[in-house]
């Protein structure tokens, strides 16, 4: 009998951990939703966009770190930071998409240069 006890609160705890109370994006503090849209937007935000497309990256890499607020965006950055191209692009979008935005303009920049090569 306590083993089917135990189970059926095994079961219960697991069911409750399947149940959300909002959505992917409520998880994610506001926070961290402005940096992955700073992310996402650094081409245009950066002035970036204005440079020949060979000679965007030193106008990123300066701006950004000033202009990310959370500690959990510059960990992002750290685990994207080993992948390439489409992959990259790929993990960008979905880290967009779960704090709630359409479209991530520097993940499809990061696809046209991998289509270029």
């Amino acid at each position: 009998m306590k083993q089917i006890a135990y189970l059926l609160a095994a079961l219960g705890i697991v069911a409750g951990c399947q149940r959300t109370t909002g959505t992917a994006a409520a998880a994610a503090s506001a926070p961290y939703r402005a940096d992955i849209a700073r992310l996402c937007d650094v081409v245009a935000q950066s002035g970036a966009d204005r440079q020949p497309p060979g000679e965007r990256l030193l106008t990123v890499v300066n701006w950004l770190p000033a202009h990310l607020e959370t500690q959990e965006a510059h960990e992002f950055l750290v685990r994207i930071q080993p992948l390439e191209g489409t992959a990259k692009a790929d993990a960008l979008d979905a880290e967009a998409r779960r704090v709630g935005q359409a479209g991530c303009a520097l993940a499809a920049e990061w696809r046209a240069d991998d289509a270029g090569h």
